[in-house]
């Protein structure tokens, strides 16, 4: 038996296809006391919080605050983001989209729009017929995923935080 050479052509071959996670595996949860340091770490290490260098410790004060609101969405059992939907916001009578944050191995995978359908399950269930936000302006794939996702810019508005203009988006649910 003798050893065959391939002849190649100079290309280098093509990776397999990494098959996309299975979105209907996420399953959701209130956050456990385990969760709130995950969830400070996954939160100060993205933007915009990272570019405003928010410390982890700010970011747990933050969530503290916030986390009646939080569902966790959870893929296999490892944490992969969450979103958090106020019950009242800066439109009357509107669920309030405060956050959405996506850990970075799955962006631009489609958990985003899971997160977000989770979140209009919440609003829905709070008996509210609009869903809310406020994203940066300059933001522009947040302002790019919203807009696919049905929400149209309603004001842009100052925020009382940083005193930057934010776009207001909503869409009926």
């Amino acid at each position: 038996m003798t050893d065959k050479q391939l002849e190649t052509s100079g290309t280098t071959p093509t990776p397999p296809l990494a098959i996309p996670p299975d979105w209907k595996q996420v399953k959701f949860a209130v956050p456990t006391d385990e969760d709130m340091n995950a969830l400070a770490q996954l939160r100060s290490g993205s933007d915009p919080w990272k570019s405003r260098g928010e410390a982890q410790a700010e970011s747990l004060e933050a969530l503290t605050k916030l986390r009646p609101f939080i569902s966790v969405a959870r893929l296999n059992g490892a944490l992969a983001g969450y979103v958090t939907i106020e019950r009242d916001g800066p439109v009357p009578g509107a669920a309030y989209l405060r956050n959405i944050v996506v850990k970075a191995e799955y962006r631009q995978k489609g958990l985003g729009h899971v997160l977000l359908e989770q979140g209009l399950t919440v609003a829905r269930d709070m008996n509210r017929r609009t869903l809310a936000l406020r994203v940066d302006p300059a933001n522009g794939p947040a302002v790019a995923f919203y807009r696919k996702e049905n929400f149209t810019t309603v004001a842009t508005v100052v925020s009382k935080k940083s005193g930057k203009l934010r776009l207001l988006m909503s869409r009926e649910l």
